[in-house]
C-alpha cells in the first residue's frame, strides 16, 4: 500500500488512520514516514507528544517518562527546531524537557536564548529565563530580563505569563530587601542548612490546608456572631455583614500565604539545593538530609527522568565548591538592523 510513496504521502495516510481511530496503522505509517525521512518534523513531534501521555505537553504535573525517553525527546526537539526554527511547539516542549524532566537549567537558559534569535519579540523565552535565574538567586540578571520584556516593540505577555512575572517580581523584591539571608546551597555553613535540618522530619504544607482548617472555621464563627450582634433586618445590614466576612477572608488569606511561605521556606531551599546538584552534576546536600522525610517527599514530587539523573549525580559524589555559580550564556542582543 505504501510502497514507493514519499514521506509526506505516508504521513498523510498516517493522519487519515489516526482520524479513523486506527492507532496500530497510524504508528506503523509514522514509523515508515521516519524511515523514509528521519527528519520529518511532523512525525517527530508526534512521537515527542506521546512522551507526555500521562499529563500532556503543557501539563503541570511531572510525567512518567524515563531518562532515556526524555533524552530522546529532547534530541528530536533539537532536530525539529534545526529544520523549522519557527516551530513554537518544539521550542516549548524542548524547554520543558530541559527544566522539568531533566533538570538541565544551564542548558535551558541557552535553549531559550537560541529561541530569542529566531523571534526576538517573543516574551515567553524571557519569562522562562527569569524563572530559572530567580531560582538560582541571579536576581540582578532576572530583573534585567524583566526589563527586556517591557521594551518597546515586544509582544504583550499572555495572562499566564503576567501571573508568573508578578510572582517572580515579588520574589526578587523580597530577596533584594534581605540579600544576606539568601540561601546558597554551595556554602555548607549557610544558615539555610540549619533551617532545613530543623524541618527535615516534616512534609511541606499547603495554603489549602490552612484555609480549610484554620481560616474557614474562624469565618464561620464570625458569621454566627455577626448574625447575633447585627440581626439581618434589612438589605443594608446583610451587605454590611457580607463586607465584614469578605474582608476577614481576604485578611486571613494574606496571612495564610505569608505563613505558608515561611513554613515552606526550608522545602524551597532544599529544592534549590537539588536543582543546583542537577544542573551542575556536583553534590552539596549533607548525607543526613538525604535520609530525611522532607528530602524524600520533594524527590517523590519530581519527574522520574530528573531523579534518575540526580541519582547518578549523587552516586558520582563529586563535591560542589563554595564558589560555584550557575553558568550564564552570552545573552542574545537584538539589533533593529536584523529587520532591515
Amino acid at each position: 500500500m505504501s510502497k514507493g510513496k514519499s514521506a509526506d504521502d505516508l504521513w498523510l495516510d498516517a493522519m487519515e488512520a489516526r482520524q479513523t481511530g486506527d492507532v496500530m496503522t497510524f504508528n506503523l505509517l509514522r514509523q515508515k514516514t521516519l524511515e523514509s525521512d528521519p527528519e520529518h518534523s511532523d512525525a517527530l513531534m508526534s512521537e515527542v507528544r506521546e512522551l507526555f501521555s500521562e499529563t500532556g505537553p503543557r501539563g503541570d504535573k511531572p510525567s512518567k517518562m524515563s531518562l532515556k525517553d526524555a533524552a530522546i525527546g529532547l534530541r528530536k526537539c533539537k532536530t525539529v527546531v534545526e529544520i523549522e526554527p519557527e516551530r513554537d511547539e518544539a521550542w516549548a516542549i524542548g524547554g520543558r524537557l530541559l527544566v522539568d524532566e531533566l533538570g538541565m537549567f544551564e542548558e535551558a537558559l541557552s535553549w531559550w536564548d537560541e529561541r530569542r534569535s529566531v523571534d526576538p519579540m517573543e516574551v515567553i523565552p524571557l519569562v522562562e529565563q527569569v524563572a530559572i535565574l530567580t531560582e538560582f538567586g541571579e536576581y540582578a540578571e532576572a530583573a534585567d530580563r524583566i526589563d527586556h520584556i517591557f521594551n518597546e516593540g515586544m509582544d504583550s505577555p499572555d495572562p499566564r505569563s503576567m501571573m508568573r512575572l508578578r510572582t517572580l517580581s515579588e520574589q526578587i523584591k523580597r530577596a533584594a530587601s534581605k540579600d544576606d539571608d539568601f540561601f546558597r546551597p554551595q556554602d555548607p555553613d549557610n544558615d539555610g542548612w540549619i533551617r532545613i535540618k530543623a524541618f527535615s522530619t516534616r512534609k511541606p504544607t499547603t495554603e489549602t490546608y490552612w484555609l480549610f482548617f484554620f481560616v474557614m472555621p474562624l469565618i464561620w464563627i464570625e458569621a454566627i456572631l455577626i448574625n447575633r450582634v447585627i440581626p439581618p433586618t434589612g438589605i443594608s445590614t446583610m451587605i454590611l455583614g457580607f463586607m465584614i466576612i469578605f474582608a476577614s477572608f481576604m485578611i486571613g488569606s494574606r496571612w495564610v500565604k505569608t505563613h505558608v511561605h515561611r513554613l515552606n521556606r526550608p522545602a524551597h531551599e532544599l529544592t534549590r539545593a537539588i536543582n543546583s546538584e542537577l544542573t551542575s552534576g556536583l553534590i552539596c546536600i549533607p548525607e543526613n538530609i538525604r535520609n530525611s522525610k522532607l528530602y524524600t517527599t520533594l524527590r517523590d514530587k519530581r519527574a522520574i527522568a530528573a531523579m534518575a539523573r540526580h541519582d547518578k549525580v549523587v552516586e558520582n559524589a563529586e563535591k560542589m565548591g563554595r564558589k560555584w555559580k550557575i553558568t550564564l550564556p552570552e545573552w542574545y542582543v537584538y539589533s533593529k538592523t536584523e529587520e532591515e
